[in-house]
């Protein structure tokens, strides 16, 4: 039986409708390359192959739209992981739930990439996340994309387009992050941050 993916949000659900995730934008002034192949349990916690798979997506995404490309960014991707690892260890996304603060550590976007040492004295910057988890099929990166671009209503695919943004981290981690799909087959937890720093 294939199962809908799973999504945290602070938007209140319909019934019987699949759960998806809230988008958090924040600024301050101043075949595996097609995405199909999921995350495994097999391969380390976490999935460089998966990971890259999403950037090559997001940025065709961006391109075949006239927008430059994002370049990744290791700070942007250390805040990414260490989040995905995060929320599939402790599982807290779900229905009601916000994915984007660790219950544990009370981390946020902002604060997760500050530390991971993104965009030291700048003139200005600003930094967004998107997250996503599935299972039964709909842990690919390219289930995550599409989601990201087509089917979600939150914001998600404005912030993939936002022609403002320069860089990108991402991360995908085996496992999924919400209960639900503890255990479940093909499941896979994705978080991808975005970046513009002005020096």
């Amino acid at each position: 039986m294939r199962r809908q993916p799973r999504h945290a949000s602070r938007t209140p659900r319909t019934p019987h409708a699949p759960h998806r995730t809230a988008l958090v934008g924040l600024a301050m002034a101043g075949v595996l390359s097609a995405g199909l192949i999921p995350v495994t349990a097999s391969t380390a916690a976490a999935d460089p192959q998966a990971r890259d798979a999403v950037i090559r997506l997001i940025n065709a995404e961006r391109t075949q739209r006239g927008l430059p490309a994002l370049t990744v960014n290791a700070s942007l991707t250390a805040a990414a992981q260490r989040h995905a690892m995060d929320a599939v260890r402790l599982k807290w996304w779900g229905p009601g739930k916000d994915s984007h603060t660790n219950p544990q550590t009370g981390s946020t976007p902002q604060s997760r990439i500050m530390a991971a040492g993104y965009c030291p004295n700048p003139r200005s910057w600003s930094v967004a996340e998107i997250t996503y988890t599935g299972w039964g099929g709909s842990g690919t990166p390219k289930a995550a994309v599409n989601w990201w671009t087509n089917v979600s209503t939150y914001g998600h695919r404005q912030r993939v387009l936002d022609p403002a943004m320069r860089e990108i981290g991402a991360a995908a981690v085996a496992g999924a992050a919400d209960r639900a799909g503890a255990g479940a087959s093909g499941a896979g937890t994705y978080v991808v941050t975005f970046g513009r720093c002005v020096r």
